[in-house]
């Protein structure tokens, strides 16, 4: 006879999975702004200098982004975002690649157009800074109370 599970063993199992879901969208979130910036960083590299660049930091830095999204937006225009960054980021390498090399506007929009949209999300966060609240000081001992006199 098989017993059932309890529920205690059902919990501690959720919050496993719960831990290891976070430590995913943790990752994702790490891998994801690391790739994007190392592409940007690239790209950023390439138009500054004037220097020719490859496909391969555009699809580095969309593979960044499609990982990112992922793993930080939870709301139902996360797919639409994904794919947009994705048929962007084939686009651009199919187009780099007949081309043999990056175009100044196509390393001018991904670089400068970066700056704008974080630009945009840190300027217009009204969420406050998270402040840490010192501990109080402890209150000096207060003096024994002294019976009523009669």
């Amino acid at each position: 006879m098989a017993q059932a599970p309890k529920t205690e063993d059902r919990q501690d199992e959720q919050e496993e999975e719960a831990e290891g879901e976070r430590h995913v969208t943790a990752m994702q979130k790490f891998v994801g702004f690391v790739m994007l910036v190392l592409g940007w960083l690239q790209l950023l590299l390439a138009v500054s200098s004037g220097s020719e660049a490859t496909s391969v930091p555009f699809l580095i830095y969309f593979a960044g982004v499609v990982i990112f999204v992922n793993g930080t937006v939870m709301a139902w225009y996360k797919y639409p975002l994904m794919l947009a960054a994705t048929v962007a980021g084939l686009a651009l390498h199919y187009h780099i690649q007949s081309l043999g090399a990056a175009t100044r506007w196509e390393k001018d929009v991904v670089v400068y157009g970066t700056i704008v949209v974080v630009a945009y999300f840190i300027l217009t966060s009204k969420k406050p800074a998270r402040r840490i609240q010192p501990p109080l000081p402890p209150s000096p001992p207060q003096p024994p109370a002294r019976p009523p006199q009669e």
